[in-house]
């Protein structure tokens, strides 16, 4: 990337309407004002209570030049507008291609706060994954968090919902580990019954766009199963992927998180786990069996998908994150 190139994205950021707010290096590209942090800081009251500050969110999605001549600015800058600079991990930084984020910034002085799915001691970072942003909107206080946890937990299963099983993903290539993966997670449940392929991936059904007008959540309501694994296994690393199954009632067929996807938050016994290296037979029966026996799949069904105690985990996500927000500030 040119300097010239670096030096347009720098003058040019994704940012909020008044100006405190921008974003660099950020994978979403909806108005900067409506971006979860944004409305976060602005509901919480933050953005009132300190006029003066300004902030800075960068993301993986891009050079870390951009860092580097942000923090050059910093130098030049007036202490009465102190401009906070937030990082946010919504990649696998495990993966060679984002080997500059490998530490979620915390080896760059000029980061005060930084955000991500690892399991790190360090004081200017706290475990904040992706889901969150996906699940849970920036205002919720503790009794809509509650509430969304028990939607998510306990769902009735609606006789509309009889088809097998779908797969929703994008194609990045036949060599790429996780199109070979759902591939051959395909392969064997095709076995058991049709899997529809919604994605580029394996592509067999046109119905999520012209049926369901690209409404994944609504599409999957059919389905009784859903291949969602992550793109790497990785402790902690866990996307939006499986939550989005859960939230549109599916029986997740899951790979990731080193086995242990969020256990504060989700009732394993309610996950079906892959194993892309061993013998799935096992597994491979237990769907079969649950696809041919209607009370054996509504009792897997119905059991709670999260913690009974989920809600005040992930309460205590957004208090954290207040908390540090508040710490960077005074």
């Amino acid at each position: 990337m040119s300097l010239r190139t670096l030096y347009r994205r720098y003058r040019n950021p994704l940012a909020t309407s008044d100006g405190r707010i921008r974003y660099y290096n950020w994978w979403n590209k909806q108005p900067a004002d409506e971006i979860w942090f944004s409305s976060y800081l602005s509901k919480k009251g933050i953005l009132e209570r300190y006029p003066k500050a300004r902030f800075v969110f960068f993301s993986s999605l891009g050079s870390i030049k951009l860092l580097r001549m942000d923090a050059l600015m910093r130098l030049a800058q007036a202490p009465s507008h102190p401009t906070k600079r937030i990082y946010f991990n919504g990649e696998n930084n495990h993966h060679p291609n984002f080997a500059p984020y490998l530490h979620n910034l915390l080896d760059h002085s000029s980061i005060d706060l930084s955000l991500g799915f690892d399991y790190t001691d360090d004081l200017r970072y706290m475990r904040f994954p992706l889901w969150i942003l996906e699940m849970f909107p920036p205002e919720s206080p503790e009794e809509n968090i509650r509430r969304i946890c028990e939607q998510l937990s306990h769902q009735h299963l609606e006789a509309s919902r009889n088809r097998f099983c779908a797969l929703v993903s994008g194609n990045r290539g036949s060599d790429d580990p996780g199109a070979i993966l759902r591939s051959n997670m395909v392969q064997q449940l095709n076995a058991i019954d049709t899997v529809d392929c919604a994605g580029k991936l394996l592509h067999n059904t046109d119905e999520l766009k012209t049926k369901f007008n690209d409404n994944k959540a609504e599409f999957l309501k059919q389905y009784r199963f859903y291949i969602c694994p992550e793109n790497a296994s990785v402790e902690g690393y866990v996307t939006e992927k499986l939550f989005h199954c859960i939230g549109s009632g599916c029986i997740p067929i899951y790979w990731g998180a080193d086995g242990n996807p969020e256990p504060d938050i989700l009732n394993h016994d309610a996950i079906l786990f892959w194993n892309p290296d061993g013998d799935n037979s096992a597994l491979l029966q237990q769907i079969s069996d649950l696809q041919r026996n209607p009370q054996q799949y509504k009792d897997f069904f119905e059991q709670p998908r999260l913690k009974d105690d989920a809600w005040q985990a992930v309460a205590a996500y957004f208090a954290e994150l207040e908390k540090h927000i508040h710490d960077i500030l005074r």
